[in-house]
């Protein structure tokens, strides 16, 4: 997002002090074809098993018929993200999945690029596609925890509401504590792996 855009939220939500809550989706990718020296030695080539694939379109079924889907999708731009948020797409009818760079496996941003995302997103709802560490350690954030305290398997799919609000006047909007957690989809939890 433009840095005009960025600051037409940030003004938003300096109007009233909050915007929200958001609908929050946070999907780790499926399960993936392992890295090795002498196969998928570029990390973001790695496709999805197609037992991963498989596993990752019954549980997107599942969340369908749970919860409406989400008026926006952010996804990693690497294979195994990309995959499974097309899966999303075709067994949630989820919208088609815009790359977010901050979504990246070795992205540098940390949690910081990842708030700035949602909150250039501001809207009912919305969906990020990535990678661990990062997610887990953004609902954790996002849950007022400083440590991981909730772990995003492969194929996992967490769903939040999010209340975005000012730390204090003046500051940058701040998601830290601001979530709360609805539900947490592990397909090993809940009997998808056959």
């Amino acid at each position: 997002m433009t840095s005009r855009a960025f600051t037409i939220a940030v003004a938003a939500m300096r109007a009233n002090g909050t915007v929200g809550p958001m609908r929050l989706f946070v999907v780790r990718h499926a399960r993936a074809e392992e890295r090795s020296e002498t196969h998928f030695t570029d990390d973001s080539l790695r496709p999805l098993t197609t037992q991963g694939s498989d596993e990752f379109a019954r549980l997107a079924r599942r969340v369908a018929r749970s919860w409406d889907a989400p008026a926006l999708v952010l996804a990693s731009p690497f294979e195994r993200a990309w995959a499974t948020a097309r899966i999303l797409r075709d067994e949630a009818k989820w919208p088609k999945a815009l790359r977010c760079e901050a979504l990246e496996a070795d992205h540098a941003g940390g949690i910081e690029a990842l708030e700035q995302a949602i909150v250039e997103s501001v809207g009912e709802s919305l969906a990020l596609v990535g990678h661990e560490p990062i997610l887990s350690e953004l609902v954790s954030h996002l849950l007022g925890t400083e440590l991981p305290s909730v772990v995003m398997r492969k194929g996992a799919v967490a769903v939040l509401d999010v209340a975005l609000t000012l730390r204090s006047a003046g500051d940058m909007p701040g998601l830290f504590g601001s979530g709360t957690l609805l539900a947490l989809a592990d397909p090993r939890a809940i009997g998808i792996r056959e």
